[in-house]
This record gives structure tokens, C-alpha cells and sequence, in this order.
């Protein structure tokens, strides 16, 4: 393991960084500097991206002056099941410019799929630029950890 390695210590909870390897221990020390304790190396593993996050907002709400605290809380980012999704294609053949007839919005994407085919019969145009929008939520996500 490198020296600056984040790990997590299950025996006292903490994220700290891997210093050296000192005869039967891992010594560790907090995230932004602080005293080093020893850990057992068998029982040590590589930090999650949350745990490294949370011990460097931590280290910097140590260092700060100020009165603010800042917390990660993760979250996760879903459709909006409530609202519909869009589709839409934009005409982009044509000889000098685009030719830019536009689907409109559509609820499907067969049914931006079937006015490109018309579209495609009547102009014999074949290119198009297609979008996709759709409402998005965030949802905190809690932790469900079990010991």
C-alpha cells in the first residue's frame, strides 16, 4: 500500500491516510493532518469514494474559521416519473443550409421515428438531429449500513 492511501478502519471508524507499515500495524493519520494511531493491516481496506469524500469535507471544516459546515450527502438523480419525456428531431440535410423542418415534441420515439420517414418520402432528405429531455429529481440516499 502507498503512503497517502485513504482506508477506511473499522475498529475505530475513521478514514485515514496509510503513513507506513510499523512491524505488526498500519500507521494511519486523520485526513488533513493529525495524530497517527495504529490499525490492524488485516482489517483495513481501501476508503469508498463517499468515505474519502466525507473525510476531506470534514479536514476542511477543521482547517475553516468560519461558522459553516459542510456535509456530503450523497444523492442519486432519477426520472421524474410524473412528468413525460420528450423527443424531437430536427432536419439538418439540405445543399447551402439546413433544411430545419422540426418534428415538434412527441411523447414516443417511434413517433418522431415515423415523421422522419415521411419527412425522408417527401423531401428525400436523411439526416436528422434527434433530442431526448426529460424532468429529472434528486433523492437523498440514506445509509442503510448493518453491523
Amino acid at each position: 500500500m502507498e503512503r497517502g492511501t485513504l482506508v477506511f478502519d473499522p475498529q475505530t471508524s475513521k478514514v485515514g491516510e496509510f503513513q507506513a507499515k510499523i512491524g505488526p500495524y498500519a500507521l494511519l493519520r486523520r485526513v488533513g493532518g493529525g495524530r497517527e494511531w495504529e490499525a490492524d493491516p488485516a482489517r483495513i481496506r481501501p476508503a469508498t469514494p463517499e468515505e474519502r469524500l466525507s473525510a476531506g469535507v470534514r479536514a476542511v471544516n477543521e482547517r475553516s474559521t468560519g461558522r459553516r459546515l459542510f456535509r456530503y450527502v450523497p444523492y442519486s438523480i432519477v426520472q421524474d416519473p410524473s412528468a413525460q419525456p420528450e423527443y424531437e428531431a430536427y432536419c439538418v440535410s439540405g445543399d447551402e443550409a439546413d433544411c430545419g423542418a422540426r418534428s415538434g415534441p412527441r411523447r414516443h420515439p417511434e413517433d418522431v421515428e415515423e415523421w422522419q420517414r415521411k419527412h425522408t418520402q417527401e423531401t428525400r432528405h436523411t439526416r436528422y438531429r434527434r433530442s431526448f429531455a426529460d424532468y429529472a429529481v434528486l433523492e437523498r440516499q440514506y445509509s442503510t449500513a448493518v453491523e
